[in-house]
């Protein structure tokens, strides 16, 4: 377990020597530096997954990443002599700021040791580089795109966090507030164990929804079919990008950054706990509930060779936690109680795999509609991730 005892202090600055730099890392050695920064920052923190080296390197690739096709970005590193103290990158998100909010930009991959000069100089460049750029307003850290991680942790310091969740030190909070960052959004992780009564919790939310005769007219609760693997990421694709569309920060996925996501994780996922809703035999819900790649990433330090892929080929079947990602139903059959089916059918799922844990994250503390499907089942908060927000001075 790690102390959390500077929660929510300033932490002492290190001293002003050797001289700071911040400067560019786009590509380069400045570039790998940007990449290796966690590896080192997060040494011997018993919490920290590292993620796959290869993955990381890949996420900066045009050819592996679809996201950065449509997004201007700019990394930056900051130094003190040789050593690399922090990173940022500054994100221009235009299909964002169209949708939700305009002349707001994005900054993301935040991490620092803890030097609070570094950090208020990091977020200078990236203000900076998005205010030359007619942003008025500056909110984070997203990592790229509303589809990937989000804000940081401010709750839950005390356990590894589940696959494609933020971690970082207890001290960020107060880096942003000191640059005169705001609190914005909060996002909450749920924790569920074997021992819930789903049944029980089903049958209450359906009865506040008024929905007790019509939930099951016409409706089907199915596994993902593997062997159909493109038509039915296909299938995901299109409900999550209507169901989901009246979600803060929701920006359409394109199909190709989708379909990328998907086949990262093709190898944990279970069919049974990847179900689709279906109304008169077409799709209209979903939910997807991945084992926890980060348990079986642990042990791996960030490498799989020369030894790394065989060690986790062994530890995929013996995964005893995994991360409920997403719930969406079309709106047109929200009203059917399909939310509280896909939840119930998930933890069904659950028991039968023999699974420990299972963390549902990461849920807006606005979305109402799926907290309550969630808090049905008596499943307690475990974790508080926050966005923060600024609005910059100078911007023209």
């Amino acid at each position: 377990m790690r102390s959390t005892g500077c929660e929510g202090r300033l932490p002492m600055p290190t001293p002003r020597s050797p001289r700071l730099q911040v400067v560019p890392a786009d590509g380069g050695v400045a570039g790998q530096a940007f990449v290796d920064l966690p590896y080192r920052l997060y040494r011997g923190d018993p919490c920290w997954v590292a993620p796959l080296r290869t993955d990381e390197r890949q996420r900066w690739c045009v050819q592996h990443n679809a996201s950065l096709r449509s997004r201007w970005v700019r990394r930056f590193v900051a130094r003190r002599g040789e050593t690399v103290v922090g990173r940022i990158a500054a994100i221009v998100d235009e299909a964002y700021a169209a949708r939700w909010e305009p002349e707001t930009a994005l900054f993301g991959f935040f991490e620092c040791t803890r030097d609070a000069e570094a950090a208020r100089a990091l977020l200078d460049v990236a203000e900076q580089a998005l205010c030359a750029r007619g942003v008025r307003r500056v909110m984070g850290p997203v990592n790229l795109t509303t589809h990937d991680e989000t804000g940081i942790l401010v709750r839950g310091f005390d356990s590894r966090p589940m696959v494609l969740s933020p971690y970082n030190p207890p001290y960020y909070d107060a880096f942003l507030e000191a640059a005169g960052y705001a609190p914005y959004r909060e996002y909450h992780a749920y924790l569920g164990t074997p021992d819930a009564r789903p049944a029980a919790a089903v049958e209450r939310l359906v009865r506040s929804l008024g929905a007790g005769r019509g939930i099951a007219r016409g409706c089907a609760i199915r596994p993902l079919d593997l062997g159909r693997w493109d038509a039915e990421i296909r299938t995901v694709f299109e409900l999550y990008n209507a169901s989901f569309d009246d979600v803060w920060g929701f920006v359409p996925i394109s199909w190709e950054e989708f379909r990328q996501r998907a086949e990262r994780f093709r190898l944990f996922v279970k069919p049974e706990l990847a179900p689709i809703a279906e109304v008169d035999g077409a799709p209209a819900g979903f939910a997807v509930t991945l084992p926890d790649a980060n348990e079986a990433l642990a042990p791996l330090g960030g490498r799989l060779w020369p030894f790394g892929w065989l060690r986790l080929l062994r530890r995929i079947p013996r995964l005893r936690s995994a991360r409920f990602i997403l719930l969406g139903v079309r709106p047109e059959h929200r009203a059917r109680g399909l939310g509280a089916l896909l939840a119930f059918e998930t933890l069904r799922a659950v028991q039968r795999l023999g699974l420990e844990r299972i963390e549902l994250s990461l849920v807006q503390a606005t979305n109402t509609r799926v907290r309550r499907v969630i808090e049905a089942f008596s499943c307690p908060v475990v974790k508080t991730f926050r966005l923060y927000a600024k609005s910059l001075r100078g911007a023209p």
